[in-house]
């Protein structure tokens, strides 16, 4: 009840907050400023002249905001967005201003927005995992709150001043950071036009809705020399590509680029006139799985997401190998993608751990047995975790005892040392989350 009350007040101050930014300019907060000043100073009127200076700034602004309605305009705006963007680095794309009058419009501001959901108690719990502080320390300060909204929201994209808007089409270049992955929404945007005395602004809506995927943070890390071999497959993979020890004719099919020349099909090239390649089956290729333990505990988000990030970049590390890569994660299910050699693009797994989320405390079971059930298709394994306790080091134990190849990338907060990581494997890579990229450059 107080918590829901408080929440209330949080929106509402933050929406007046947001009102007055976008409406008002510099000289326009300078001006209220000083007149609620002379306000408080001018109220007995028989001891102080301030009140005059009040109604001077007054008048000011009423004039200001009777002023604004006139300023109209008639513009269009498109926007083109790349494919991706990636956290942390600046996603730049243009934007399109098309003034459908004849007249010249001067002293324009283009305000992006990037959508935001005015969070709740439960979401606010879930983010901050109050359930597992102390009573005392559950409130959620107005801080924390507006914290929260700019990690929900993605970014922030800077006001842009423009030059003088003709009947010629103008184009902007825009560029901001994404501060996380995941899908980024463009809310409507504005535009800002001043009025004569230039303290109130009016804001037109220019409908121009969007969104982009912002893919995980990737580093460069150092290849894995896993001694893994070829498995043998039942029954192939379809579409893969003809690499292995066996290769049975299947079918022929149009050619895709990146098909290899050897493969086409030169009689059906000269029947039909375009190129057509036979496709293999194969049964003996090396197979990789990724694992993604996404069971956080009592970890940081900070640290799931360095996680991601490590996967992600082992994912695209992994793909320059002639071989599949099984990326394995337990979300509402099991799940289990399979990439390369034909099979899948690693745009599309970076996609799918562009949107990966943490999971209860039972997941990593789940992940166990997935995995020991396809442990014999396997050629090697390397896992992501965040913990290095006793039910993750059996599971390594398992896999080893198949003699399969494991890597483990642990992220940590900095407090473990690797002599206090018992039964790591030979490949063993303690990570600490908050120096992440110095880390791996070290590896």
């Amino acid at each position: 009840m107080r918590q829901g009350f408080v929440l209330r007040q949080y929106r509402k101050v933050y929406r007046f907050d947001n009102w007055m930014r976008r409406h008002f300019t510099f000289t326009g907060h300078l001006v209220v400023t000083f007149m609620i000043a002379a306000a408080v100073f001018g109220v007995n009127t028989k001891q102080s002249t301030t009140y005059q200076l009040f109604v001077f700034l007054l008048v000011l602004l009423v004039f200001s905001l009777l002023n604004s309605p006139f300023n109209r305009l008639k513009v269009t705006m498109t926007r083109r967005l790349p494919r991706y963007g990636m956290v942390g680095e600046p996603l730049r794309y243009t934007v399109t201003l098309t003034n459908l009058t004849t007249k010249t419009y001067d002293r324009l501001t283009l305000c992006e927005q990037l959508t935001e959901t005015l969070p709740n108690s439960e979401q606010l719990k879930s983010f901050y995992r109050l359930h597992k502080q102390p009573w005392f320390k559950r409130g959620v300060s107005f801080r924390s709150w507006l914290r929260y909204l700019a990690y929900q929201r993605g970014g922030v994209i800077a006001e842009t001043d423009l030059p003088d808007l003709a009947q010629a089409p103008l184009q902007i270049k825009m560029s901001f950071t994404p501060t996380r992955r995941g899908s980024i929404r463009f809310a409507d945007s504005y535009l800002a036009k001043p009025d004569l005395l230039g303290l109130f602004r009016r804001l037109i809506v220019l409908n121009a809705q969007q969104s982009c995927l912002v893919l995980p943070k990737h580093y460069p890390i150092k290849p894995l020399t896993l001694t893994g071999k070829r498995k043998y497959q039942p029954g192939g993979v379809s579409l893969a590509s003809s690499i292995g020890n066996s290769s049975e004719f299947m079918s022929l099919r149009d050619y895709q680029r990146g098909d290899s020349l050897n493969s086409i099909h030169w009689k059906s090239f000269a029947k039909h006139g375009k190129l057509i390649v036979k496709e293999y089956q194969d049964e003996y290729f090396v197979r990789r799985a990724l694992l993604l333990d996404t069971c956080i505990g009592d970890a940081a988000t900070e640290q799931f997401e360095a996680a991601v990030s490590v996967a992600a970049s082992t994912a695209i590390n992994q793909h320059q190998n002639e071989a599949l890569l099984d990326l394995m994660f337990v979300g509402l299910q099991t799940y289990c993608f399979t990439t390369g050699r034909g099979v899948d693009q690693l745009p599309h797994l970076q996609e799918i751990l562009a949107g990966v989320q943490s999971c209860s405390e039972g997941s990593f079971v789940q992940l166990q047995q997935a995995v020991l059930s396809r442990v014999g298709l396997c050629s090697s394994l390397v896992c992501v975790f965040m913990h290095w306790d006793k039910p993750r080091q059996d599971f390594i134990k398992q896999l080893s005892a198949h003699d399969l190849p494991v890597a483990v990338y642990l992220l940590h907060d900095g407090t473990l040392t690797r002599q206090q990581c018992a039964n790591r494997p030979e490949h063993f890579y303690l990570l600490d989350y908050h120096h992440l990229a110095e880390q791996i450059a070290a590896l």
